[in-house]
């Protein structure tokens, strides 16, 4: 028994330290942090962190969440994943250095929005670097960010309409 939760705790060791999530930086990020914070009051925080498989850019607010009212950030914050100057920065030189080394897999991108209750998101969008079809397959098109979908976290993702 004491030999199955030694091996158990180092399991969960382990688990726990491939899900662990690390901030990214950039001077582009600190920026536009910066600037979010200056014209949208109602956030609280934001946190841009990375792991093995997605960037994640967690709004927390000081209100209850509101698709419309968040759109606006929503838009800011999908031209600057499409900029040249983040793919270069947080992509290329952040991500791809703790991550994804030998397959250059590109990472999901997620834009979470978290109102009043602390640790669960309200709603999200979400997009691939890469298009539809089989995961891994060479042939695959490239999407770039550019297809986006909201996902209230209760049923299947919808496209966002540019």
């Amino acid at each position: 028994m004491r030999k199955f939760a030694t091996t158990l705790l180092a399991f969960l060791f382990l688990l726990a330290g491939c899900m662990t999530h690390k901030n990214v930086q950039t001077q582009q990020l600190t920026e536009f942090k910066k600037k979010v914070r200056s014209e949208h009051k109602e956030f609280k925080d934001l946190k841009i962190q990375m792991a093995p498989t997605q960037v994640a850019f967690n709004y927390r607010l000081n209100r209850k969440s509101d698709r419309e009212a968040d759109k606006e950030i929503f838009l800011k914050t999908k031209a600057l994943i499409l900029s040249q100057e983040f793919q270069q920065t947080a992509i290329e030189e952040s991500y791809f250095k703790n991550y994804a080394k030998d397959d250059r897999r590109y990472p999901d991108m997620i834009i979470r929005f978290y109102g009043t209750q602390k640790d669960k998101a309200d709603y999200q969008y979400t997009s691939d670097y890469y298009g539809p079809g089989v995961e891994g397959a060479t042939d695959r098109p490239i999407d770039g960010y550019k297809t986006w979908y909201f996902d209230d976290l209760k049923s299947m993702g919808v496209p966002v309409t540019p």
